[in-house]
């Protein structure tokens, strides 16, 4: 499937053929997750999961596991957590190319994609229609919010300094807010397609694969 030239005419036909190969990116919390279980559910799609073949790795059983073993960049260990967990992030993600016998597929990345190296990216890129899930600008306060609340694992990818006498949470607190900003600007530019999340929320798997049709045509 050549993602970069498919049309919406060719669309249907490539998944009643079985070769319709599909990534969502987007902030945690989009719906990547759940389109993807609705797609395997109902429309039979394969689901592949990179959080999960993450934390299999990883000999853990919770992402709540996966958090409090990366820690924040403010700990002495983060630095080689943060690389070794993106390593495996890395070679999960390199599976947007394997074989799904026969079998449509639902690619679902993490939120830290976008600070993959760039021939990661490319064999998802050259393997799958990348669909972001846009949650938009508005709603950055709110997933802010969220992280302090119940935090996740974050690659912060650069994006944490600490100034002299500043205390952590104020630094994560002000650093946080320009790495959700950068990365929902990474997701934009890395995905065939873009569609506002409030349109994908609480569809079926066929609904969603209606309107993801609809915005190949435009």
């Amino acid at each position: 499937m050549h993602s970069e030239q498919l049309k919406p005419e060719e669309f249907d036909a490539h998944i009643a053929n079985g070769t319709f190969r599909l990534a969502f990116v987007g902030m945690s919390n989009a719906g990547k997750s759940y389109r993807s279980k609705a797609l395997q559910d109902e429309e039979n799609f394969l689901w592949y999961h990179v959080d999960d073949e993450i934390q299999k790795a990883l000999n853990f059983k919770t992402m709540g596991e996966i958090s409090e073993w990366l820690g924040y960049p403010v700990s002495a260990t983060y630095s080689e957590r943060e690389a070794e967990y993106l390593v495996r992030e890395s070679k999960f993600t390199k599976k947007a190319a394997m074989d799904t016998n026969g079998k449509n597929l639902a690619f679902d990345t993490t939120g830290s994609v976008v600070h993959l190296e760039q021939k990661t990216l490319d064999v998802l890129k050259e393997n799958c229609l990348i669909v972001h899930i846009d949650v938009g600008e508005d709603s950055l306060e709110h997933m802010i919010e969220e992280f302090f609340r119940e935090p996740k694992p974050v690659a912060w990818g650069g994006y944490f300094s600490q100034e002299v006498g500043e205390l952590e949470e104020v630094a994560l607190r002000r650093c946080y807010p320009a790495l959700l900003k950068e990365r929902l600007a990474r997701y934009r530019a890395l995905a065939h397609v873009n569609i506002p999340m409030k349109e994908l929320y609480d569809t079926s798997g066929g609904e969603t694969l209606a309107i993801i049709k609809r915005h190949l045509a435009r």
